[in-house]
């Protein structure tokens, strides 16, 4: 009588420990990562299932009172560029009754006068969080734009700033953004270039816009970690 082979492949079992071993591991790092003070949040896009946990610059700080301020009693504004207009019904679904003013090539300059037009028609509310999306087509007088929309907020309001990506143009006024909060802790910085930095499968050959809809879903979740963190100004 011929004895049967066992069954089962060897190597198969192998590859299933040096998995197991790899799982385990990552989980590790993850979880020194998030308990890491140094940690500034973001998440790894899986297909069909974006995720980003986003703090805003200032950490703990600009999570005071969070608990008592919900951005779903306060209208929302959002003015921003061809990324925003891509990423529009994304948006849509995750803020939904927001006022959304996308538009292709939109700059700082142009935004301004948009948040200046709303304010003038009654439109923009005491209570209004307003998003700006506008990092990425630069002008000599983005600086100088994001400072007025800065000052334009009024006790009550908030404001959300998003940074720009793909560009080295792009440095000086994601630098600007970054530095808000800080100071102004009715400020939050919805950070696109860090966020997307770490999934740029999802951009086009352009390396500025998205080229996926994991990436448009990425964008609008981005906008809602914020809205999440958001306070108004004292």
């Amino acid at each position: 009588m011929k004895r049967r082979k066992a069954s089962g492949n060897p190597s198969s079992a192998i590859v299933l420990i040096v998995c197991l071993f790899v799982a385990v591991l990552a989980g590790s790092i993850g979880i020194q990562l998030l308990t890491s003070s140094d940690f500034k949040g973001f998440g790894r896009v899986l297909p069909g299932e974006p995720i980003v946990t986003f703090l805003p610059a200032g950490g703990a700080e600009g999570q005071k009172g969070a608990g008592k301020y919900n951005w779903k009693d306060h209208p929302v504004f959002i003015v921003g560029d061809s990324l925003t207009q891509g990423a529009l019904k994304d948006i849509s679904n995750a803020v939904a009754g927001a006022t959304i003013d996308g538009k292709v090539g939109r700059n700082m300059s142009e935004g301004l006068a948009i948040i200046r037009g709303w304010d003038d028609a009654g439109i923009l509310s005491d209570d209004a969080i307003i998003v700006v999306c506008l990092a990425h087509n630069i002008t000599g007088g983005t600086l100088t734009d994001a400072e007025q929309i800065v000052n334009m907020v009024k006790p009550g309001q908030s404001l959300i700033m998003m940074t720009g990506h793909g560009y080295s143009s792009m440095a000086p006024i994601n630098e600007y953004i970054r530095g808000l909060p800080p100071g102004n802790n009715y400020i939050t910085v919805a950070d696109w270039d860090f966020t997307i930095a770490q999934c740029p499968e999802l951009l086009s050959d352009d390396g500025v816009h998205v080229g996926k809809k994991q990436g448009n879903e990425l964008y609008a979740n981005l906008i809602l970690r914020a809205l999440e963190s958001a306070k108004p100004k004292p």
